[in-house]
């Protein structure tokens, strides 16, 4: 299993598809914009290969001593079969020198996604991410920020943000603290 580089893989359209079809429109950025992140080596694009199989993807923004995981998906058919695990152990070492930073959908009993959303998050658990303690509400979702050693602070995550996408994108996203406790959400 590999990492390559998606301007390098002969078959962009499975990963062009699995991008918007595993992402909800609402917290998918223009993939034009992430092109010019990745040509100004401010993002990776990587496809998960198994040989010469696609089988998910990974799209990190890269921030100097920080990672955000912005993206990673694995296609529903090779689901299930330790892709999931194997990637992301291949991504927490690629950046080991770095902060890496996951966004997660918050759980929520109420959500369409609810299950999906305990699920995604017990997966992380499982593979030694971490939690943090912080939550944010940006992309008009309210997330819950883990990280590969369970440091972060809600100024680091913003910080990340700005210095890989600009302190102009991050402005029209928002982004918002939020507090959980309780099952009760509260913004500062």
């Amino acid at each position: 299993m590999r990492l390559e580089d998606l301007g390098n893989m002969e078959n962009k359209d499975l990963f062009l598809t699995l991008y918007e079809t595993a992402f909800p429109s609402q917290e998918r950025k223009p993939f034009g914009f992430m092109e010019m992140l990745a040509a100004q080596g401010k993002m990776e694009m990587l496809a998960i290969m198994d040989e010469e199989r696609f089988v998910g993807l990974a799209i990190v923004l890269l921030a100097g001593e920080a990672v955000i995981l912005d993206y990673f998906a694995i296609d529903p058919s090779m689901r299930n079969c330790g892709y999931g695990g194997k990637a992301l152990g291949m991504l927490v070492n690629r950046y080991r020198d770095q902060r890496m930073i996951l966004e997660i959908e918050v759980e929520d009993p109420q959500a369409e996604n609810a299950l999906e959303r305990v699920k995604r998050k017990a997966f992380y658990m499982r593979n030694g991410i971490k939690e943090t303690g912080v939550y944010a509400h940006v992309y008009h979702t309210d997330f819950e920020l883990l990280s590969a050693d369970g440091n972060l602070t809600y100024e680091e995550y913003v910080q990340a943000m700005k210095a890989s996408m600009g302190a102009a994108w991050v402005e029209k996203l928002s982004p918002r603290r939020i507090f959980m406790d309780s099952a009760k959400r509260r913004e500062e």
